[in-house]
């Protein structure tokens, strides 16, 4: 018997097939994650391995990233896309279509725009 994720937003759910001893230890766990102390530390620690499987490119852009972003967006007059400010992938897209033009319009050879 495996685990099963399901997200009804999407409308998904996947099947994740565990060994017996693998079902066993889950289910021992799982029981032990009874207290609200002890359930609320369980979801702390699913959390952090869940976002460990989000892709860079999904993941949140750094603060000096969006500073970046925000200083090329004011200086050259342009928007800042929304996808920029949630997601690393469409930031570093943002800064290097745009930090050449920053750098030639305000003099500056700084910033960063590596993810």
């Amino acid at each position: 018997m495996g685990l099963r994720l399901v997200d009804d937003d999407l409308d998904m759910s996947f099947n994740i097939p565990l060994a017996p001893d693998e079902r066993q230890a889950l289910s021992v766990q799982l029981q032990r994650a009874c207290g609200d102390t002890e359930r609320l530390q369980f979801e702390v620690r699913l959390c952090q391995q869940i976002r460990e499987l989000i892709d860079a490119d999904l993941r949140p852009p750094t603060a000096r990233q969006i500073a970046f972003a925000l200083s090329i967006a004011k200086t050259l007059d342009i928007a800042l896309p929304g996808e920029a400010l949630r997601h690393k992938g469409a930031m570093f897209d943002f800064l290097n279509r745009h930090a050449s033009a920053f750098k030639s319009r305000s003099g500056s050879g700084g910033g960063n725009g590596a993810k």
